[in-house]
């Protein structure tokens, strides 16, 4: 997996979208990384949403954790608040695409990995976006990427509906 400084340009789609997708959670053994405290309650929302996240690109493969010494982070079991059991991957690939303010944060779907097992801490504002992020796959969602998301956004938005036209989504 690439190596993004957090809240960087994220060229990783195309470098014509870089200047509207932010990185967070793009880590890398060779580069230190936050850490700290991130809420049972924000953990669970990313989980959520990473649950079935929409992704406009997809690649073939998947990247291994590099800090997990021997398992390469495979998923792990958590047992929610309310008693639901969610799997972590700590072997991406996948992408969630997030909102934010005139941007879109993008992070590998194995940040919940970094988080639990890892101590990693997202920026501030990226877990502000996580909290208000309309449901994965609405047309609040795919709003909200249109509206913050630029030429990626406009993009997106179009493979969305192509993708809503052939297979709707309930709101």
């Amino acid at each position: 997996m690439a190596w993004f400084e957090d809240l960087s340009p994220c060229d990783y789609f195309g470098q014509e979208f870089a200047g509207d997708l932010r990185a967070v959670g793009w880590l890398s053994v060779e580069h230190p990384y936050p850490t700290g405290d991130v809420s049972r309650a924000l953990f669970e929302r990313l989980c959520e949403l990473l649950r079935r996240p929409w992704t406009p690109i997809s690649f073939m493969g998947y990247h291994e954790c590099e800090f997990c010494r021997f398992t390469g982070g495979a998923f792990t079991q958590i047992c929610t608040a309310e008693g639901n059991h969610l799997l972590v991957p700590g072997q991406s690939c996948a992408n969630l695409f997030l909102p934010g303010e005139h941007l879109i944060y993008v992070a590998p779907e194995s940040i919940v990995h970094y988080i639990d097992a890892h101590g990693y801490r997202p920026p501030d504002e990226f877990m502000a976006a996580v909290t208000r992020c309309p449901r994965m796959s609405s047309a609040a969602y795919f709003g909200a990427i249109r509206a913050n998301g630029g030429e990626f956004g406009r993009r997106a938005t179009h493979v969305a509906e192509e993708q809503r036209r052939l297979r709707p989504v309930r709101d």
